[in-house]
């Protein structure tokens, strides 16, 4: 299901402030504009949460955000799902120590570029960086600058209130609905 309703915003304002709930498998969607970016904000349903998501409207099949900050690989902050809100077993609470998961808490930070062609020479870069074997100090360091100098706008996205399903020993824990807010900051 495809959502609007329930998402409140701070008017034209810097920063922009989003308020929302969400459903387990419903995708919210937010339009925003910036100067001459006419963007979505998005959380679209991924694994047993969510992903973090911004697009262009006119390119849906872009997501900003994936080509603007790291982690490249591993656990990606801008990647909500049930799990990391729970101990390896599924047996309680995710808590730093022994028998617990690595993973993004409540707050969850992420950046984004702000147009197609920022994602085109981002992911231009990351190809080089992703792939150093063979490659000379120069062209990694040049691909290194490339990356850096594009136009990002960077956001939060703050968890308040979360409803767990699934909390069986040795599966994976999903989200059945969750609350937050989301600050994000243009450039």
């Amino acid at each position: 299901m495809l959502l609007t309703a329930g998402f409140t915003s701070s008017p034209a304002a810097d920063p922009l402030i989003l308020r929302g709930e969400v459903q387990r498998g419903d995708t919210i969607v937010h339009p925003f504009e910036h100067e001459e970016h006419r963007l979505e904000f998005r959380l679209v349903p991924a694994g047993h949460g969510w992903s973090i998501w911004v697009d262009d409207p006119m390119n849906r099949e872009r997501n900003l955000v994936v080509v603007a900050a790291p982690p490249y690989s591993g656990i990606d902050p801008a990647v909500i799902e049930g799990w990391h809100f729970r101990n390896a077993g599924n047996t309680g609470p995710n808590k730093r120590g022994k028998n617990h998961v690595d993973a993004p808490g409540n707050v969850r930070k992420f950046a984004f570029v702000l147009d197609g062609p920022g994602y085109q020479a981002a992911r231009e870069a990351l190809e080089i960086l992703m792939s150093p074997d063979g490659r000379s100090k120069t062209e990694l360091q040049h691909a290194e600058e490339r990356l850096a100098a594009i136009p990002k706008a960077t956001g939060t996205l703050e968890i308040e209130a979360m409803e767990l399903g699934n909390l069986i020993e040795g599966q994976q824990a999903w989200i059945d609905r969750m609350a937050f807010h989301i600050q994000i900051d243009m450039p």
